[in-house]
Formats: structure tokens, sequence, C-alpha cells
């Protein structure tokens, strides 16, 4: 069995596939990093691989997004029809979702930014 790996820039927290069956060959994964010292920090980044498939297993980069520490992240569910979204919560209290950008000019699919909540938006949410 051939196996893939690389490196990330801090520490991995969360890894899915994305469970819509055209994307299946899409793994995210997330990171969190705590800077320690008089002003402490939390970065963390988003990565979207392309697996390939069964017969030409690796992990190609296709997409890393620098954002705040995540917690988490998870995709939308699989068979509904409607965009492929990917939802991030991170250390600065944001719900932040990402889609995949269909559009033929990218020559590619890449996550591109659709909404994010915070703590201004507590108002909206209550």
């Amino acid at each position: 069995m051939d196996a893939a790996d690389c490196y990330l820039e801090g520490n991995a927290d969360a890894v899915e596939f994305c469970p819509h069956e055209s994307y299946a060959n899409f793994l995210a994964a997330s990171t969190y990093t705590l800077q320690e010292g008089d002003c402490p920090s939390r970065s963390g980044s988003v990565y979207l691989f392309d697996v390939g498939d069964v017969e030409d297993v690796g992990l190609n980069l296709i997409q890393k997004i620098d954002t705040a520490g995540v917690f988490d992240i998870r995709w939308s569910r699989g068979g509904d029809g409607g965009d492929v979204a990917l939802a991030q919560a991170d250390a600065d209290g944001c719900l932040i979702v990402y889609k995949i950008d269909e559009t033929e000019s990218k020559g590619t699919n890449l996550l591109i930014f659709v909404m994010e909540t915070s703590e201004s938006m507590d108002s909206v949410i209550e």
C-alpha cells in the first residue's frame, strides 16, 4: 500500500475527507499553534489537499489559508446537491465558512471565503 505524508506548519488538530462524492479525493487539514510570551497569540492554517485516486495516492497541496488557530473543521454533508462547504471554528471565537469555487477560470477547485461570524454578531445570534 502506498502512503503519502507532508509537514504542516503547526500542530495538526483536525483532518477530514470531503463527504461529497465528486470531491471524495479532497482532504482538509487544520493547525493550531500557541505563541507564548509577552504578547501571546494563536495562529493556524487550513490546508486543502487532493489525495488522488486508489492507483495514484499522494498529498498534493491545492491551497493553504493562514488564519487564527483552528479548533475544528467540518465539511457540509454530502448528497444534498448544494454547494460544497467547509466550516472552521477558530481561536478568535469566529465561525468561518468556505465553499469550493467551481469556476472554470480558476483552473482548479479552490476554497473561497463565504461568511464569518464574530463577537459583533452576538446580538444577531441571540
